[in-house]
């Protein structure tokens, strides 16, 4: 029997389809029972589905958000995951909210603590409502302001509110992120109440980070790095950044014109090497970003939404078998 033949017979074409898909016989038992080999059979199914005979469907939102967990763990090799089930509409939120119970939950008296900038991060220590008092704790800034930023979005503003959150002790970086020069960069390290804090970044227990979106999106960095800085980052594949500290696909750092030279914030090996990074993001923009940051282990905890983490998912899936 021809291929040819049965494709002529659409009724028997179905007949292979409902032994295989409904009644789970195997590829050669069916080639016993209509007389062709079991590679007539795997050709028969694809001729199936190329012609609209089946039709297979893959319910991603069936998944819940504790399944979405355990395989971003095991994918990305985490420590923790929290996904939230929300709304598109609401998912920056729903993510803050969950941000906010990890952090009550997480935060230690003791700990050096790491804080981030940027508007997720703001609305997650808008929410923490705690009575632990952690008068032990210090929380330091991993970068300093950005630009004309909106004043409640940048770290000092944010260190702040935590610290008098948990009633802990603080630090302030009374500087600039960006630098025009190596030279400007270097005499701020000199300062000693800034270089207090850099020493701290090597001593961190606990860093709290956002995660940014590609460089071509993120109007803040557009408005204060030369333009030529943007266009080889772009080059360069910079998929997100953690504390103005960019990324490519792989979490690899980019460094465009000797770049570190002229930015004061924490570097990613210093984030690779501290035991808890909890990466707190969502949002269709930030899902290659967030792929990338735990590709590349600059995160160690996630918390997302349960949409970003269905993307997550399925963009990993492609690159991994564009890779293979």
């Amino acid at each position: 029997m021809k291929l040819t033949d049965l494709k002529r017979n659409d009724m028997e074409l179905i007949r292979v389809c409902k032994m295989y898909y409904l009644e789970n016989r195997t590829q050669q038992e069916i080639a016993k029972v209509i007389g062709v080999s079991r590679s007539m059979v795997s050709r028969l199914l694809t001729e199936a589905r190329k012609r609209g005979l089946v039709e297979i469907r893959i319910h991603e939102d069936k998944i819940s958000g504790t399944d979405l967990e355990q395989i971003l763990i095991s994918r990305f090799d985490l420590v923790d995951a929290t996904i939230v089930d929300t709304s598109p509409q609401r998912y920056l939120d729903s993510i803050a909210e969950a941000g906010a119970s990890y952090l009550e939950k997480t935060i230690e008296d003791g700990m050096v603590v790491g804080i981030s900038w940027g508007r997720t991060l703001a609305k997650v220590i808008d929410y923490i409502v705690t009575s632990k008092k952690l008068r032990h704790t210090i929380f330091v800034p991993l970068l300093g302001g950005v630009g004309q930023l909106r004043y409640e979005y940048q770290v000092n503003t944010l260190v702040e509110k935590i610290a008098d959150a948990f009633d802990s002790a603080r630090y302030y970086l009374h500087a600039p992120a960006f630098f025009d020069d190596h030279m400007s960069l270097k005499h701020m390290l000199n300062n000693e109440s800034v270089r207090s804090i850099v020493e701290l970044w090597d001593k961190l227990d606990l860093a709290v980070v956002g995660i940014g979106e590609p460089i071509s999106l993120s109007n803040a960095f557009r408005s204060v790095l030369p333009q030529s800085f943007v266009s080889i980052l772009v080059g360069q594949g910079a998929v997100g950044d953690i504390a103005a500290r960019f990324f490519n696909r792989n979490g690899v750092s980019c460094d465009p014109a000797d770049y570190h030279n002229h930015i004061l914030g924490v570097k990613l090996e210093q984030l690779r090497k501290t035991s808890q990074v909890i990466g707190i993001a969502g949002g269709p923009e930030k899902v290659r970003a967030i792929c990338a940051a735990m590709r590349g282990k600059l995160i160690k905890t996630l918390i997302t939404d349960v949409h970003t983490a269905r993307e997550i998912i399925s963009v990993s899936d492609n690159e991994n078998r564009t890779c293979m």
